[in-house]
């Protein structure tokens, strides 16, 4: 949805909120009507009203980005925005409130100094998409322009002042939030049952799949059990040229085409249960053009007697067949001429090695590997790998697991994006990881979740502690 599509949704929705049930009252009076009290903080229905209107805008837009329908009109979905923004509303407020009476918005220089980059910086951000998005062919300049642009961004809510608000909002709840759960630990009771909890759910995971552990190792991610069979294993990737990759690609799909419809056709063929269908095929004559693959003369002279239909679906599969090989003809071809323009580049990587080359050198300047290049953790550690490994090219996966030893390395390996030559770098040893290595990992985690836990009980507390008035009805009228 376009932004013009976007701020039509949020007028057509502030036309069916606010506008045929108003035909008959003081449009501003009625827009004045507290719908939210806490306290002594009041939300208008013109408050609520505009925060519903954008929400619902926003959760369209979100739907169809993702090919999805939300309707905005909808009754349901409009009280439940309204309900959920009621709520946010009486949360913020009670933050707010709270932040205040503990004098945690009274901000310190370098705290001031956060909040005043951090509104810069958005600031920047609005007025540039403002100005791409208003006046990509104005013929104002210099001061005029600037001063345009600036008045429309107060316009539309982003000026500078409503931006320090937010900031200083956000930041004094912050100071709140650090405040209340300063007391919150992680003992080491809790630490251990958490560590004993995830190394189970990891083994019966892995045992039950285990290629999962080589994709969350592959991925970064936290493992608290090591399954058996698995190594670790570096490669230094040739990739084929991008010119060369691009026929590959192109001779591949026509194969898998052409492979779909020999097998449907052979379905076909099965399902008639024909008797001697090696000798029927035989008896068809297939002539292709020899630079599309398509058909071009298809003769049968069945010496047995067939139905219509039989004799139509053995033609069919004898065409399928003759294309099936074709295109793997094609396909083979295409391979071979790329791994020949790479035959001498990994060639004298192999001989770099045997005469001594550092491996890790040698890879970080050679490889095609985007994961064994850089940082990366795997550029680091290696990919982990066992037999049935289902996340690699079934070529990587068996050369990795062919190398004998550690230390050694493969010969160059055909494989679906170039040659691998694939080190094994260490075996994994089967068990729990040791709770002193993740435990740093773990306590943090722990904790984040004991005091998100302490601070929404918090919260709810004082929400309940607060003198609260909702008017949800007046929203309906």
């Amino acid at each position: 949805m376009q932004k013009k599509a976007l701020l039509a949704l949020v007028l057509v929705m502030t036309m069916l909120l606010s506008g045929c049930a108003l035909i008959q009252k003081d449009t501003a009076v009625d827009m004045a009507t507290v719908i939210v009290r806490v306290n002594d903080q009041e939300f208008t229905k013109a408050d609520v009203q505009y925060q519903v209107v954008n929400q619902l805008a926003y959760t369209a837009y979100i739907y169809s980005m993702y090919g999805m329908n939300y309707d905005a009109t909808d009754e349901a979905n409009i009280a439940e925005t309204q309900q959920a923004v009621v709520d946010m509303m009486i949360e913020s407020a009670v933050i707010d409130q709270k932040a205040a009476a503990a004098g945690m918005n009274v901000f310190t220089e370098e705290e001031q100094a956060e909040i005043d980059a951090q509104v810069e910086e958005t600031w920047q951000e609005n007025y540039d998409s403002v100005l791409n998005a208003y006046f990509a062919e104005t013929e104002l300049e210099g001061e005029e322009l600037e001063q345009a642009v600036t008045a429309k961004c107060e316009e539309l809510g982003y000026s500078r002042a409503v931006l320090t608000e937010q900031y200083s909002l956000e930041k004094a709840s912050e100071k709140l939030y650090n405040a209340t759960v300063a007391s919150i630990t992680v003992t080491d009771e809790e630490l251990q049952a958490d560590y004993d909890a995830k190394v189970e759910s990891a083994k019966s995971s892995f045992e039950s799949s285990p290629s999962n552990y080589g994709y969350a190792v592959n991925n970064g991610t936290a493992v608290y059990y090591r399954p058996a069979g698995y190594r670790m294993v570096k490669q230094i990737l040739v990739k084929f040229s991008d010119e060369d990759q691009a026929l590959v690609d192109e001779a591949s799909s026509a194969f898998d085409a052409a492979a779909s419809e020999q097998t449907t056709c052979q379905n076909t063929v099965t399902a008639l249960g024909l008797d001697n269908v090696d000798a029927l095929l035989a008896q068809v004559t297939v002539t292709l053009n020899p630079e599309t693959g398509d058909v071009e003369t298809s003769e049968a002279a069945f010496t047995a007697e067939l139905t219509e239909d039989a004799a139509a679906a053995v033609k069919a599969l004898a065409e399928a067949n003759a294309r099936f090989t074709y295109f793997e003809t094609k396909l083979t071809e295409a391979e071979a001429t790329a791994f020949a323009n790479i035959d001498a580049e990994a060639d004298a990587i192999l001989a770099d090695l045997e005469a001594g080359a550092d491996w890790d050198t040698l890879m970080a300047e050679k490889t095609d590997d985007p994961g064994m290049q850089g940082d990366t953790i795997t550029a680091k550690n290696g990919y982990a790998v066992c037999e049935d490994y289902i996340y690699f090219d079934d070529a990587f996966t068996a050369a990795a697991m062919g190398v004998a030893e550690v230390g050694q390395w493969s010969d160059k390996i055909p494989g679906a994006y170039g040659y691998y030559i694939i080190q094994y770098t260490s075996d994994v040893t089967e068990g729990p990881v040791a709770l002193e290595e993740v435990s740093e990992d773990l306590t943090a985690s722990l904790l984040s979740t004991k005091q998100s836990e302490h601070y929404e009980a918090q919260l709810q507390q004082w929400i309940s502690e607060a003198d609260v008035f909702t008017d949800m009805d007046a929203l309906k009228n």
